[in-house]
């Protein structure tokens, strides 16, 4: 398989939204866009999948080790913002960094990304707790803004001839998407908070003090949602609502973006899903208990 083949196939087995959604790019930013995503997706597997998933004693027995990996991945997608990534021994998935590396190393989206997502990684690797609003929304910044300004980035700039750019800053996107992305967070949130506190309290990203004001804790949460406590039914409605802040404030950031008919319908279709969800919410949190997945993992 081709570099761009391994991306692809990444993208594809994961059913994620964004990959069903760029079906309607053209060839150049898709290919920038599978790339990408490749890219960000076997990091974020590598910690939820590979790590989280293992019991205490496992992951004390790798948190370096995956701690190391992370710090390589990140080196690696660095490179690849200079077009000079060189597979080694050592390398992490070298054949989706020599695909990122042919399309990242054209573009002018900079280094932000990447380093902002490796921080959110190894936050959840040392597993330490979120605390406070301000503190879950310095971890969006990795966890969910770089990821979705990388695609506002793949969704505004102009490809010619296999080179991306950007008649703005790329920190525009950023600060274009950040609301909306954090909305978008906050419905995976919802909609997975029942598998996630089932496998992982570190899955779990929710602020401690949210869950306090709603009388819970990380720990008893998998039982309160599994017995319907009202205390869960509050932190459903309370998450609801700080999303539904974001959402306002995101519809109008995000008309901001420089985008063609066809770009907007891209995002349209990609927010849709999750506008829906949270209004279906609003109107009953029970919808929370029936609601189907909405699709695979962003």
């Amino acid at each position: 398989m081709t570099p761009l083949e391994v991306c692809h196939d990444i993208a594809r087995r994961n059913g994620s939204p964004l990959y069903l959604v760029s079906r309607l790019l053209g060839a150049g930013k898709r290919r920038l866009f599978l790339t990408a995503y490749a890219a960000m997706r076997v990091v974020d597997d590598l910690v939820d999948e590979d790590f989280l998933a293992g019991d205490a004693g496992h992951r004390d027995a790798r948190r370096g080790e995956v701690l190391t990996r992370i710090a390589v991945w990140r080196d690696q997608a660095l490179a690849c913002t200079r077009g000079g990534f060189v597979p080694g021994d050592a390398a992490f998935a070298p054949m989706v960094f020599q695909g990122l590396n042919e399309t990242l190393g054209a573009s002018d989206l900079g280094e932000w990304p990447w380093i902002a997502l490796a921080a959110a990684m190894e936050h959840d690797v040392l597993e330490r707790e979120i605390v406070t609003w301000e503190d879950f929304l310095a971890y969006c910044e990795g966890a969910t803004v770089a990821p979705a300004a990388t695609f506002a980035y793949i969704l505004a700039c102009e490809e010619r001839g296999g080179r991306y750019r950007l008649e703005r800053d790329p920190a525009f996107c950023r600060e274009r998407v950040r609301a909306m992305a954090v909305f978008c967070y906050l419905m995976h949130i919802v909609r997975d908070l029942s598998r996630d506190a089932r496998r992982h309290v570190q899955l779990i990203t929710i602020p401690r003090e949210t869950l306090a004001e709603a009388g819970l804790r990380r720990e008893d949460l998998a039982a309160a949602l599994q017995r319907r406590d009202p205390a869960a039914g509050r932190l459903i409605t309370a998450l609801n609502a700080r999303a539904g802040e974001l959402l306002v404030a995101g519809r109008v950031a995000i008309e901001g973006l420089p985008l063609n008919a066809l770009e907007r319908v891209v995002l349209r279709k990609l927010l849709v899903k999750y506008i829906d969800f949270h209004e279906r919410l609003r109107e009953d949190p029970e919808v929370f208990h029936a609601i189907p997945r909405l699709g695979g993992a962003g």
